[in-house]
């Protein structure tokens, strides 16, 4: 569980929103919707700062050439590894088996960047299920893949999320996937942030996009 109290984001001098207030519980899935430059980043950023036992997974993640997959996970787990870089035993089983929950034990030896998107989608949350985070944090996870990635991505997180009890936050503009899994939505509107219940998700979207309810029925 995450609870957030009279947060104010920033960006330089300039106030991006005040007063965000919201409680996350274990297992769940919030989207966090807005227009572009709103502070939805900023929001990630500062809980990934802030929130104990958090990952965050940043969106356009460069791929090193003559990194493999395995590789690339093993150095995301930097924390749980001793003075020689070297993960224990119990660490190495672990990432072992998240490769294969993930379906990418196949492509463990397979360079980064090689990989498609999606894949390196779920590389990136194959580290955060490797390190056993309590709370994830995802900025635009789909970004970039065509719908059948977008769908399987998503339905990773979902799962994660209900399976591990992980809390999950993510950014995303493709709002009719993003609701397939989210559970509420946290969207920045003109008036300042709100948060929905699950029977209001549509109507707080509404809020920060004017047009989507004009075709809420079209896409919902």
């Amino acid at each position: 569980m995450m609870e957030v109290n009279g947060l104010i984001l920033r960006a330089g001098a300039r106030t991006l929103a005040q007063d965000i207030a919201f409680r996350a519980e274990d297992g769940e899935c919030i989207l966090v919707a807005g227009p572009n430059g709103c502070g939805k980043t900023t929001l990630l950023k500062h809980l990934a700062r802030t929130v104990e036992n958090s990952v965050f997974i940043p969106t356009g993640i460069p791929r090193i050439k003559g990194f493999t997959l395995e590789e690339f996970v093993r150095t995301g787990c930097f924390r749980e590894s001793n003075w020689a870089g070297l993960l224990n035993p119990g660490m190495s089983q672990r990432v072992d088996r998240t490769l294969a929950r993930m379906g990418l034990e196949d492509r463990r030896g397979q360079d980064i960047s090689t990989l498609s998107d999606g894949e390196f989608q779920k590389a990136g949350i194959a580290i955060a299920l490797a390190r056993n985070a309590r709370v994830l944090l995802l900025d635009e996870p789909t970004a970039f893949l065509d719908a059948d990635g977008r769908i399987s991505v998503l339905r990773t997180i979902g799962q994660a999320a209900r399976e591990n009890g992980i809390t999950v936050l993510f950014s995303s503009h493709d709002l009719h996937d993003a609701l397939g899994i989210a559970d509420r939505v946290l969207a920045f509107t003109p008036a300042g942030v709100r948060v929905s219940t699950p029977e209001n998700r549509a109507a707080v979207l509404s809020l920060a996009f004017p047009l989507y309810q004009e075709v809420q029925h079209k896409i919902i």
